[in-house]
């Protein structure tokens, strides 16, 4: 197996700018709002970096769009980034776009989302280790019923993955595809910041599970 890790981190979080209106600058680009002593970017980068130590992982890349250039400033070294041009067309042309640009050097894509800032490296090494024993199945994460991101798509799905389009991102195929999946649940993944209120329950959730660190 050769899997490519896709963060993708690319949209403009309108909702989370409409919902901070008193924030100016930095405070109004979701994947810098602070969690944990540190920006939603670099939070996720740091659950998923753990990973490229499984010999089947080969590269971590983080796709921006909106506000490219501040938020690739704050990036760990050695993340490699996937601009995409057609962000403002939604996360099926960025998640197109992202895996065209790494088809040939994967047999599957990690495909993990900036703002489920409660996925954990455990997670995310469940869905791997899944993945290695069924390398031909889609691998994906159930929660209430339903299947979503984080998944892992096989080689033989990325021609459906890159004609996606619009709003419609991983989540289609994960829903067309259902008897093709394996699905290990995780309740975090229901959870994602789109709004200033998203981000505090984030925030208290992680001050509850680590009440000695500061966020």
């Amino acid at each position: 197996m050769q899997v490519n890790i896709i963060l993708l981190g690319a949209g403009k979080g309108q909702r989370f700018q409409s919902s901070s209106p008193n924030q100016v600058g930095c405070g109004t680009i979701k994947q810098l709002a602070q969690i944990n002593g540190k920006p939603l970017i670099t939070h996720s980068v740091d659950k998923l970096q753990p990973l490229l130590t499984d010999p089947s992982v080969n590269s971590l890349y983080v796709t921006l769009g909106a506000n490219k250039n501040a938020i690739q400033a704050v990036l760990p070294q050695g993340v490699s980034v996937i601009a995409s041009q057609h962000w403002s067309d939604g996360m099926g042309h960025t998640l197109a776009e992202s895996v065209h640009s790494i088809k040939a050097q994967s047999s599957h894509v990690l495909i993990a989302l900036a703002d489920q800032a409660l996925i954990t490296t455990e997670h995310y090494q469940a869905l791997l280790d899944a993945s290695n024993e069924q390398p031909n199945k889609v691998i994906a994460t159930l929660c209430d019923d339903q299947l979503m991101a984080p998944a892992i798509f096989p080689e033989k799905y990325f021609p459906l993955l890159v004609k996606l389009q619009g709003d419609k991102g991983a989540g289609k195929l994960l829903l067309q595809h259902a008897k093709k999946v394996d699905a290990i649940h995780c309740n975090q993944a229901k959870i994602d910041i789109d709004t200033l209120s998203d981000l505090e329950r984030v925030r208290e959730h992680l001050q509850s599970s680590l009440p000695n660190e500061s966020l």
